[in-house]
């Protein structure tokens, strides 16, 4: 019970070096099947050296990463769940899809996976057979390829959370333009999910360039989708016949003109 209280960052820096039975405990792949590492705040708070210049935070994510992948290592393939926000970039990523081929449950949020080198992104989803929660938010350069070749190659996907940045950044924090392009509504996204998952229950957009077609697409393609939300999507104009469609059809529908923090019941549903 004690354990299950502690902080990532204290189980593995701290419980390990307590008693010989926590360190073995600490040992066993089993204990790092959920990895959590979503509140940054924690692990900042507790290292006294960490401020605001922008090369220690540099050199706070680089420790993060190892520690992150420390953990992974201990899990020796048995990784189910893993929440990663603020310091994963492409290597973490490929990292992480190279460790296991059970995990079902991949959230990597606010993170940085621009490269100059793209992602083998079929070579990667191929290696996510039992995936059916998927959260991808605010992270730069998220690819429609990579989405489509989780469509393709993930068939048990049913929980889906995508946002996206208007503009996105590189590791300098220069502009570069996104994969939507221009200033227009966008529908690659909303057509991959309608060609590629059909399954799909639940789905939650944010930031995204989708317009009325897209919308229609993925009503259309996912038949058996039950939760939909959909938050700062400016594109979209929902009124009319689509508007009803979606009311009678999608069980719990929600449409937010401003994101909304804090949102644990969405969070914990997708």
């Amino acid at each position: 019970m004690i354990l299950k209280k502690l902080s990532v960052y204290d189980f593995i820096m701290n419980a390990q070096y307590v008693c010989y039975e926590w360190r073995n405990i600490c040992k066993d792949p089993l204990t790092w099947h959920t990895i959590v590492m979503s509140n940054t705040s924690i692990y900042i708070n507790r290292h006294p050296h960490c401020r605001n210049s922008s090369p220690m935070t540099i050199m706070f994510d680089s420790w993060l990463k190892k520690m992150c992948k420390c953990m992974i290592d201990l899990s020796a393939g048995h990784l189910i769940y893993i929440d990663i926000c603020d310091f994963g970039d492409k290597d973490l990523l490929e990292y992480i899809i190279n460790s296991s081929s059970q995990i079902r449950s991949l959230r990597f949020n606010n993170c940085c996976i621009y490269d100059k080198k793209r992602l083998n992104v079929n070579e990667l989803a191929k290696k996510l057979p039992q995936l059916y929660n998927l959260s991808i938010c605010f992270c730069h350069a998220f690819s429609k390829d990579f989405l489509e070749a989780i469509g393709i190659c993930c068939p048990r996907l049913t929980k889906l959370n995508l946002c996206k940045h208007y503009k996105c950044f590189d590791k300098e924090n220069k502009i570069y333009n996104d994969e939507d392009g221009g200033d227009d509504g966008h529908d690659e996204d909303a057509f991959v999910i309608a060609k590629t998952m059909p399954q799909l229950l639940r789905l939650r957009l944010c930031q995204n360039k989708i317009t009325n077609i897209g919308l229609v697409a993925i009503l259309d393609g996912c038949p058996r989708l039950e939760f939909l939300r959909v938050i700062k999507c400016d594109y979209l104009n929902l009124k009319g016949s689509l508007l009803e469609r979606c009311v009678r059809q999608i069980k719990y529908f929600q449409i937010d003109t401003e994101e909304v923090k804090n949102d644990d019941h969405w969070t914990q549903i997708l």
